[in-house]
């Protein structure tokens, strides 16, 4: 087979630091190199920098883009530059790949801009299959869905000293630890929780550690002291990434417990595939894009959203049985681990584009 050559053009890339920075690298950096040579123009610094780098990356995709097979834009702000440089170049194949965001950003001036480029690619690659359902409801055809991977060796690194993590949040040896690690938002469910299913295990052997920070900050911490529940629910803040280690390491149950809040959609659930791969047992919603990182009974457990009985029951049955959940959660990381590895993910996507070259 003939090499690809591929441009990846991204505005999200380390060394600044977030989950879309995280998926750019390694997809970037997990392609085989015997199939496909890929180049890159990236930001790598604060998203305030668009203003030189939008221009930047316009001119040089256009003076380079006669070298490639394939121009990858790398989230759909991006797409003037892909638009343009397949009207210059229309024998070249120009892919665009989709967030949950790029879609369902309110903001009208933006939500225009991307109507302007509707169905003016190739091919659109959501991340998941409910990215993929807004996106056809505003009329695109040519879209299909690659889920993120997951960097099957990040918990292989340095680990924090997990005995004084107990210490510090008054945690036994036989409690059961529950996790929740992101952007506190109203999204993730996470006050809902507390409100409505941590009361139910008050007299639980169970402590909630939240990991993280965001808007919902302050709510969360006034519906722990209303519920009278500081025994029980710790707010860790940002954390450096060696006690994110021994706590993902080392808890029980990972929950995501997310509702649907219009206009702000959980693109894909990679902190659920990530707490998978820690060995973590994941009660999750069953809702957006936490059902294509999640698959009930495989590596994780899916529940109806707002549903307090089947969060408090999962829970509890999880709590009685630690040591055979441990077990299912160790098969549950090796199904994580086939399907959702990056090199799995890269291999999706260097066999869509052979088919595209094909066409």
């Amino acid at each position: 087979m003939k090499k690809i050559k591929m441009l990846y053009i991204t505005r999200k890339y380390p060394p600044a630091v977030g989950g879309m920075e995280n998926f750019s690298y390694n997809l970037y950096n997990n392609f085989d190199s015997e199939k496909v040579e890929t180049d890159i123009i990236s930001l790598g610094k604060s998203q305030k920098n668009l203003v030189w780098f939008l221009p930047y990356a316009f001119f040089k995709t256009l003076f380079s883009a006669h070298k490639y097979d394939v121009i990858f834009v790398g989230d759909a702000l991006l797409s003037a530059i892909g638009f343009f440089t397949k009207l210059l170049f229309p024998e070249k194949k120009v892919i665009v790949n989709v967030f949950g965001l790029d879609i369902t950003f309110k903001n009208p001036l933006y939500q225009f801009y991307l109507k302007l480029f509707y169905n003016r690619f190739d091919k659109y690659i959501s991340i998941s299959r409910e990215t993929d359902k807004a996106l056809r409801k505003r009329g695109i055809k040519k879209s299909v869905v690659i889920t993120p991977g997951v960097d099957i060796h990040q918990f292989e690194g340095k680990s924090g000293d997990y005995k004084k993590i107990c210490k510090k949040y008054n945690i036994s040896d036989n409690d059961t630890v529950l996790i929740t690690v992101g952007r506190l938002v109203k999204r993730k469910g996470v006050n809902w929780f507390i409100r409505n299913v941590m009361p139910e295990l008050k007299d639980k052997n169970i402590k909630y550690l939240i990991v993280g920070d965001g808007e919902d900050r302050e709510n969360i911490r006034n519906s722990i002291e209303e519920a009278c529940l500081q025994d029980k629910v710790k707010m860790l803040g940002r954390v450096d990434s060696e006690t994110l280690n021994a706590v993902y390491t080392n808890a029980d149950v990972f929950i995501m417990p997310n509702i649907h809040v219009d206009g702000d959609m959980e693109g894909f659930g990679l902190v659920a595939v990530e707490a998978s791969l820690a060995g973590l047992s994941v009660v999750a919603s069953g809702i957006e894009g936490i059902k294509d990182a999640i698959s009930d009974g495989k590596n994780g457990w899916l529940l109806e959203s707002g549903n307090i009985r089947q969060f408090r029951d999962k829970i509890i049955d999880i709590s009685e049985n630690r040591q055979q959940y441990k077990k299912t959660a160790q098969a549950h990381r090796q199904y994580t681990i086939d399907t959702y590895s990056w090199k799995s993910i890269c291999s999706q996507y260097t066999e869509l584009i052979s088919g595209m070259l094909k066409e």
